[in-house]
């Protein structure tokens, strides 16, 4: 009898016990399941806050962003853009012909709440122009977008942006500028400038002026080049009876265009003169009067003895090789080939009539 309870009061404990231990790995299960669930949802959460907030702040970013595409169609240029401009930043399009002398067309809108943009602008119909999109700040801006980027847009940064001059002084824009050609492929896409990277003596007294190119296609000689000038310096250009001008780039590059004229023995001649008509930070960085300019381009005003400027001169012998018209060069030396064979032909004839007599 005894052995009989004893039997039963140990079955039951041994349940009692495997039902606690059950009970035991089903709370400790169901802990596990709800603390993953939380850190799941914890990440999950995270995960989007933190994409709102790159959603956020990407839009009114310093470094700015543009990009879209132009279209024609019939009598209009349509702009579809996009950036990362504070919705409500006022931009500027024009179409600049005659050289960049005369806007023949222009509209002004307003940045949508995603950073899209929208513009149409009336086509010219003929000739060559430039398509210009621009957010600066010598326009109206609302008070909102002056203090984010600054009243000149002195925040501003990234390839977009350019410094020019206005009757408040030195300010910083973005803009595009889009080449278009009636006659050739244009690509109407709203990107980047490649720039080149800054020279590390960027803004240096001891001047250097480099000419990677120089083409000419019997109309205009087209004359690039690299320097170490601040950007908006003003710089010319001089062959003979034609001249030019330009600003330098920001990355310290410069284009020409002038007049094609074929001259003999004259040099292509660059001028840099800080003492003329300057922006106040350039007079600053080479001087009033080029006295801070240093180096074996530099030359003496010869009317003005205090006065200083930097001037490279580039020789134009080797026109040819040179020159836009590749096919004009090729075929004129084939013809010189084949006038060189023709008289090697003639002399072995006369040297052979001379043997017989």
């Amino acid at each position: 009898m005894r052995k009989n309870l004893l039997s039963i009061f140990t079955l039951l404990l041994m349940i009692m016990v495997v039902t606690g231990c059950g009970k035991v790995i089903e709370q400790f299960t169901s802990n596990d399941e709800t603390s993953s669930t939380s850190n799941n949802e914890s990440d999950d959460s995270a995960e989007v806050k933190e994409e709102q907030e790159e959603a956020s702040t990407e839009l009114g970013d310093y470094e700015i962003d543009l990009s879209g595409d132009i279209k024609e169609e019939e009598d209009l240029f349509i702009i579809e853009g996009n950036s990362n401009l504070l919705p409500g930043s006022r931009i500027v399009g024009e179409v600049v012909v005659d050289e960049g002398e005369t806007v023949f067309s222009d509209t002004s809108e307003l940045v949508n709440d995603d950073g899209t943009f929208y513009m149409e602008l009336d086509h010219h119909q003929y000739g060559e122009a430039e398509i210009n999109i621009r957010f600066e700040f010598e326009n109206v801006q609302e008070d909102e977008i002056k203090r984010h980027y600054g009243e000149k847009g002195q925040e501003l940064e990234g390839p977009f942006i350019y410094k020019h001059d206005t009757f408040d002084g030195i300010m910083k824009k973005a803009e595009v500028k889009i080449d278009y050609d009636p006659n050739g492929t244009n690509d109407l896409t709203i990107q980047a400038p490649d720039w080149y990277d800054l020279p590390e003596d960027y803004g240096d007294p001891r001047v250097w002026i480099e000419v990677e190119e120089i083409t000419e296609d019997g109309e205009f000689f087209y004359i690039h080049g690299r320097s170490n000038i601040l950007e908006g310096s003003e710089i010319k250009v001089d062959y003979k009876y034609n001249r030019g001008k330009t600003q330098v780039k920001p990355d310290g590059s410069f284009d020409f265009k002038i007049d094609y004229e074929y001259v003999e023995d004259e040099d292509i001649v660059i001028t840099f003169e800080p003492s003329s008509f300057q922006w106040n930070e350039i007079e600053e960085a080479y001087g009033a009067t080029g006295q801070k300019l240093v180096g074996n381009l530099v030359v003496s005003d010869k009317f003005n003895s205090e006065k200083q400027y930097i001037e490279k001169r580039i020789p134009w012998d080797n026109k040819d090789a040179q020159s836009g018209n590749e096919s004009n060069s090729n075929d004129s030396n084939e013809d010189n080939d084949e006038l060189d064979s023709d008289e090697e032909e003639l002399e072995s004839d006369d040297e052979d009539e001379s043997e017989k007599e």
